[in-house]
């Protein structure tokens, strides 16, 4: 087993490097090569840990390898004293408070909930144990819920991805909490 898991820590960081390599040599081949060899990575990590450990330790150590190649290339500036003058006095803006304020509540309060219905939803459909169904719910809401709060920030159009989400959050209700478990 730890020969496994030297393995798998020594492909994460190769896969890390060839990501970094292709990423300053601009070379797409290298990345490529990279990402695939962190999608094997994460399969190394999962057979000497166990899937639930494996996928959170394979995802975990690019995470903490990306900061190699940061700290490679920091620089120290030195840093220019300035004395700024505002542009305009500082004004209320109710509206565009107000605005911010739902976005806000909106992304991390509403869709986030929604989302946890969705994805217990959906994982309930699966036809596994319920511990795997924990854990790719885990693994699954983050992204989910990230992708959708990143479209609707960039939206235009806010309230078709409002309408949307309530529309298949009540699904998901109706789902756990009436038709079928009721």
């Amino acid at each position: 087993m730890s020969t496994t898991i030297i393995l798998s820590g020594a492909l994460s960081l190769l896969a890390c490097y060839a990501i970094y390599f292709g990423w300053a040599a601009q070379k797409r081949l290298w990345a490529y090569a990279g990402w695939a060899g962190l999608v094997l990575s994460i399969v190394a990590w999962s057979s000497a840990l166990g899937v639930e450990y494996g996928i959170a330790v394979g995802l975990f150590v690019p995470a903490i390898g990306v900061w190699a190649g940061i700290a490679r290339h920091a620089r120290v500036e030195p840093v220019k004293p300035v004395i700024q003058k505002s542009a305009h006095q500082w004004r209320w803006r109710g509206k565009s408070i107000a605005i911010n304020a739902w976005h806000i509540a909106y992304v991390m309060l509403i869709q986030l909930f929604a989302f946890c219905l969705i994805v217990v939803a959906l994982v309930d459909r699966l036809p596994i144990s319920e511990s795997k169904q924990m854990a790719t719910g885990a693994i699954v809401l983050p992204l989910l819920w990230g992708g959708f709060a990143y479209g609707y920030v960039m939206s235009e159009r806010k309230w078709r991805h409002v309408v949307g989400l309530f529309l298949v959050a009540a699904v998901a209700a109706l789902y756990l909490f009436g038709v079928t478990h009721g």
